[in-house]
This record gives C-alpha cells, structure tokens and sequence, in this order.
C-alpha cells in the first residue's frame, strides 16, 4: 500500500468500488460552484443528462471499473442515439464526475480522454445593428418593446430581465440595478440571485435610457416592487411568453434566423467597439472570467479590421491616379 501511494496508483478502496450511480448522486448533493450550491435549473440539468444518458449504460460499473474502452464505446454510442449537444453535455458531466473521483483517490486517472469530446462548438452569431434592433422592437408587443430595447443596451439575459422590479431602474442616473434572476425549473419559475460575479449596476445610454421611458409611459403605475415587465393584463411574464412574441417578431423584420440572445451579443461587441477594456466588458456583462467577455473584444478587432478594408476601397476608388485625372 505505502509503494503504491509513493507511486501515485493507490486506491481508496472504499470508494473506488462504489458505483458511478451512487457516486454521482453524492456528487450532485455535494457540488459547489465558487462556494456556492449548484443552482436549481443546473441541478435539474445535470440529473437528467445522468438520467437519460450516462447511468443507463455506465451507472451500474463500479468507479475501478469505468475505463477508457468503456467510455470511448460509450460516447460512441450516445453520439448514436442523440444530437451533439445533449452528447457534449453527458460527457462533460461525465468527465467533471471522475475527476473528483481521480481528487478523492477512487480513480489513479480520468478515463474520459475523448479529446475536445466536452468542449462546446458553437458557430458565430450573426451581428445586429442599431437599426435592425430597433427593426425587431418596433415589431414585439408594445409591452415587451422596452425589453428588447434593454437586453440590447444594458446587455442583460432574460432570466435577469423577468426579475427586474420597477425600483431596480433609477431614471435620473440612467442606471439599472441587477440584483437577481428568474430560473424556470421543473417545479416553474424560481427567483434566485443572479449567476455568480453577475450582481452589478449598468449604465445606460441616452437611447437605452429613452427606450426605459417610453416603456414607463406605456406601463400602468405600479409599486417600486412590482416587476418591470408584465403580460399586457398585468400578470407575471415569462420566458415563455417572451420566445413566443420574439419568434413572431423577427419573422415579420425579416430576420428569422436571429435568436434573442443576439441582442445582449449585439450590445457588448458595440461596448467594446466603443472602446470598453476587457474589464468594462466584463462588468457590463456581468461575467467572472474574461473568457467570455474575451468573445467580444474579438468581434470587436474583426468588425475594425472590416471597416479598415472599406476605408481602403475608398480610398483606391477615389484617390486620383498619377496623370492627375
């Protein structure tokens, strides 16, 4: 035993002979994320992907028994039976799952070794202008106009505009205070406070602030509790009512292809043109790593090396040549 824990290959028996079943059940009660629990819509997440796609086939093994072959034939076959999405997602559970067991001395390595098996690959979004956002505004019920106009210019994600209240707005400052998220689970709609490091206070400008206020106008009086976006007969919003309006919307702008998360997409490439650093970015964004914040300073360099090409165009199709003609 002491040769093989000098050799980094020992195992705690006790719990490398315990099944992936209940070890990820364990897991899942135990698992934190920066100090937090897992929230309620990621919980849900996760058993299901167990549930539907890891522990039918591998659920039974016990943790010493789950090798490479075992998961390569695995992969393989929920590649099969499902689209790449659900199939990432299982491995990256999976994946997360043993590494914690590799931690507590179950496992001597992880056997997902399926390279870039759990690595999200997502094709880049379509970038909206100005215009065209005010295009797919002007095309959502009147009620939901200011939502659009908001998830564009304060860049915020759906869940964080259904949880907006009337007193998170301070018209005077132009500010809006994000302090929480409405998460649809299973059980419905839950209020909880926003993704980690996403509790922040955003700016708007002039136009966001002049979108806020004409969807006040319009907005019957309410306490400063009440939510800022309601149904037009006053009861809760949610998501799905919103994914409904948005769908017509932008088929009748002619724009079916454009998903609503485009327009918080649209906006932080706009901030970062505008000359935002990486943390300015980061803080409208609410993000804690700059990785993602990162996807828009690239846009941003993108779009200026785009318009370094017109200005060169320009420049050869106007630019006098040597005779002087």
């Amino acid at each position: 035993m002491e040769v093989d824990m000098g050799r980094g290959v020992w195992l705690d028996p006790l719990r490398s002979g315990v099944t992936l079943r209940e070890y990820s059940q364990a897991w899942l009660a135990e698992r934190t994320v920066r100090g937090r629990p897992l929230a309620v819509r990621t919980r849900e997440t996760y058993q299901h992907s167990l549930d539907r796609w890891v522990l039918p086939a591998l659920g039974g093994l016990p943790l010493d028994r789950i090798t490479p072959a075992a998961v390569r034939r695995w992969h393989a076959e929920t590649s099969a039976a499902t689209g790449p999405t659900a199939t990432r997602q299982a491995y990256a559970l999976l994946h997360a799952i043993l590494a914690t067991a590799v931690a507590d001395d179950a496992l001597p390595r992880n056997p997902c070794r399926i390279m870039g098996a759990g690595q999200a690959r997502s094709d880049e979004r379509p970038l909206l202008d100005v215009d065209q956002v005010q295009h797919l505004s002007a095309h959502m019920p009147e009620n939901l106009r200011g939502l659009v106009d908001l998830a564009f210019w304060a860049h915020l994600r759906l869940g964080e505009l259904l949880a907006l209240r009337i007193g998170d707005i301070d018209m005077d400052a132009g500010i809006v205070a994000v302090q929480r998220q409405v998460v649809e689970t299973d059980a419905g709609p839950v209020e909880s406070p926003p993704k980690a490091g996403s509790q922040r206070v955003v700016h708007l400008p002039p136009q966001g602030v002049s979108a806020l206020a004409e969807h006040l106008r319009t907005r019957s009086p309410a306490l400063p509790t009440a939510r800022l976006f309601v149904r037009r007969d006053g009861r809760a919003l949610r998501a799905h009512h919103v994914h409904a309006a948005w769908s017509t919307a932008r088929r009748a702008a002619g724009l079916p292809d454009i998903h609503l998360h485009d327009l918080r997409h649209a906006g932080l490439t706009l901030a970062a043109q505008s000359g935002a650093t990486l943390a300015e970015v980061m803080r409208r964004a609410g993000h804690s790593s700059s990785r993602a914040a990162m996807i828009y300073q690239h846009a941003a360099e993108r779009r200026d090396a785009e318009v370094a090409a017109r200005l060169g165009r320009l420049a050869a199709g106007t630019t006098p040549n040597r005779t002087g003609t």
